[in-house]
């Protein structure tokens, strides 16, 4: 009787098992050095060799020139073996015999000694359906079997194995077979079987094994059943529900062309000829991730499940895309591809994943875009959190300055901690677009002055407009570094939710910055007594991170009237004898500003130090 492939080059010896090196060597030195053990678990996928290797060591143990590390197969021992006959090695399925009274007359067995062979071979294939009832009756025999018993516990999930079944075995896990080693024994047996088949005919079947060299040629009889002796590439992708390649190079030409119109007719396509889309898009993935590899690492086909033909292909499709972009692509087709198993409309959502394609393939890295927006001049807005970004400054009569990137500023503000020492630029809202002004007006930006080496804030300055601090080769709407400072100050202090402190010190007057200390420079009235110590550590530390050294911040008050005159109060005004304490507290405008603010009036209003 015919009898299928799979069965028909089923190894009959150890040197013909594919792909599991690993285990057949051992288990060779374990016959030859006689260090036999009572049981072995044998794990994997399916199709990879478990009941076959079991069936080739049971051989090995009984035959009649061993036990040898290679059986002969010539005597009455290898032969029913092979044949599943052998009164010594029995098989069990253990999706049927999986209760307890089928592992008690296992036990029953296994006290009797072998009828005619050295050993008594128990091969239990599927052993991880076994109840845990059973799994404890079996545990005794199995930690302490008699000498001439082995168990052979063949399994897909070990990880439903009890640990104290573990723990008495010797554990085997079989490996997935390469595509590599699947296409070399496909292209072994359509060369004894007298089959032609194309390169493209058997990358397909290898690839369908996904792993299992039985399924690869199950695979490989049903195209014999359908086809005959010869076997080409796009009748065996049409077998095995594959879309041909020529669909899946029509998406990636869409993509480089920016043609939506043709991605919604790929799919029409698709749905016409009763393709799976899931599984178009599990072909999707594989060739995008094949793409990027050739892109990385090129065109290794150790690397790469396609025969060389498709290799040669995927090189020129490969050229014509970035790593970012074959990236994106990967990304957005594995989701694709988990949205798809469950979609209720599975067209809709293929055709909206595949126009992300033709979108992704239009964005840019963000080092570019600020690339470019540095070199045209271009002012970009700081995120909250960030460091403020440089606006292109030009020397005055000069040509431009250079000056590091936006991304070079960042990246060297968070590995310093630190602002660059370059001038920062004013945020965004603060700064009015050319298209807002009106007639190319360069921007109006709020102004941070030095008053004979000291920080003063002022008002909103445009271009024409020059303060103290204007030197000579800069613009006057380019804050100076001292100024950069001082905002930075003030924005650390908010995100340390200390608005406060930010406020009153953002309505100083005066900053004075020397080498080994800072200088904040109050109205003579206590505030600098008053504040708490954990606020001046806390100003000391973000200080010190923004000039980049360690200084010292002092608060005095020692400001006099004639530096400015909205804060400016003589000091004999609280004790003169025209008025009380009272009357010229609320006086102050200050004073009356914050009452209307609030809606509440001042109390508790006394001289200080009383």
């Amino acid at each position: 009787m015919y009898q299928v492939i799979a069965r028909t080059w089923r190894p009959q010896r150890f040197s013909e098992v594919i792909g599991q090196k690993h285990v057949t060597q051992t288990l060779q030195n374990a016959v030859r050095l006689n260090r036999i053990g009572h049981g072995y678990i044998f794990s994997g996928q399916r199709g990879v060799g478990k009941t076959t290797v079991a069936r080739l060591l049971a051989k090995a143990l009984n035959c009649k020139n061993g036990p040898a590390p290679e059986p002969c197969g010539e005597c009455d021992s290898c032969r029913e073996v092979a044949a599943g006959r052998s009164v010594d090695v029995i098989e069990i399925d253990a999706a049927s015999n999986r209760g307890i009274d089928a592992v008690r007359e296992l036990r029953e067995n296994a006290r009797y000694a072998p009828a005619r062979d050295r050993y008594k071979v128990f091969i239990i294939d599927e052993a991880h359906q076994i109840t845990p009832e059973g799994f404890n009756a079996l545990l005794k025999t199995l930690e302490e079997p008699p000498p001439h018993v082995v168990f052979l516990l063949a399994t897909t999930e070990s990880h439903q194995f009890p640990e104290t079944i573990l723990s008495r075995c010797q554990h085997f896990a079989f490996h997935a077979v390469s595509f590599a080693e699947i296409y070399a024994h496909l292209e072994k047996v359509c060369a004894a079987e007298n089959v032609t088949a194309d390169p493209e005919a058997l990358a397909a079947l290898a690839a369908s094994g996904e792993g299992s060299l039985r399924d690869a040629l199950s695979r490989l009889e049903q195209a014999l059943a359908a086809f005959g002796t010869r076997l080409e590439g796009p009748a065996i992708r049409r077998l095995l529900g594959a879309a041909p390649s020529q669909m899946i190079e029509a998406v990636f030409a869409a993509v480089r062309e920016q043609n939506r119109e043709q991605m919604l007719q790929t799919v029409e396509r698709l749905v016409e000829e009763g393709y799976q889309l899931t599984h178009f898009c599990s072909q999707l993935v594989r060739t995008t991730r094949n793409l990027l590899v050739v892109r990385v690492a090129g065109p290794q086909p150790h690397l790469l499940e396609a025969s060389a033909e498709e290799i040669e292909r995927w090189t020129g499709i490969a050229e014509q895309f970035s790593e970012e972009s074959l990236m994106r692509f990967l990304g957005i087709l594995l989701q694709l591809y988990q949205e798809l198993r469950s979609s209720m409309e599975p067209r809709f959502q293929m055709e909206l994943g595949l126009l992300k394609l033709v979108d992704a393939e239009r964005l840019v890295a963000i080092e570019e875009v600020l690339a470019r927006m540095e070199s045209q001049g271009t002012t970009r807005s700081p995120g909250p959190g960030t460091a403020p970004t440089p606006p292109p400054a030009t020397s005055c009569g000069s040509a431009s300055a250079k000056r590091p990137s936006p991304f070079e500023q960042d990246l060297a503000r968070k590995r310093q901690g630190q602002i660059p020492s370059n001038p920062a630029s004013v945020p965004a809202e603060e700064t009015l677009g050319a298209d807002e002004r009106g007639h190319g007006e360069p921007p109006v930006v709020p102004a941070l002055s030095v008053v004979e080496g000291s920080v003063v804030e002022g008002s909103e300055v445009g271009p024409p407009v020059e303060t103290a601090t204007t030197h000579a080769h800069s613009p006057a709407n380019v804050p100076s570094r001292e100024a950069v400072w001082v905002h930075e100050v003030l924005r650390r202090l908010e995100d340390r939710s200390k608005p406060l402190l930010a406020s009153l010190l953002s309505d100083v007057e005066r900053w004075e910055f020397g080498e080994a200390e800072v200088l904040i420079r109050l109205a003579d009235n206590g505030i600098a007594k008053a504040l708490p110590d954990a606020d001046r550590r806390l100003l000391d530390q973000l200080v010190a991170e923004v000039v980049g050294r360690k200084v010292q911040v002092q608060l005095v008050g020692d400001w006099k009237s004639g530096t400015s005159g909205r804060r400016a109060q003589p000091q004999d005004a609280l004790g003169s004898p025209g008025g009380s304490v009272e009357e010229h507290v609320r006086a102050d405008p200050e004073v009356m500003e914050f009452e209307t603010l609030f809606g509440k009036r001042v109390t508790g209003i006394r001289r200080w130090g009383e």
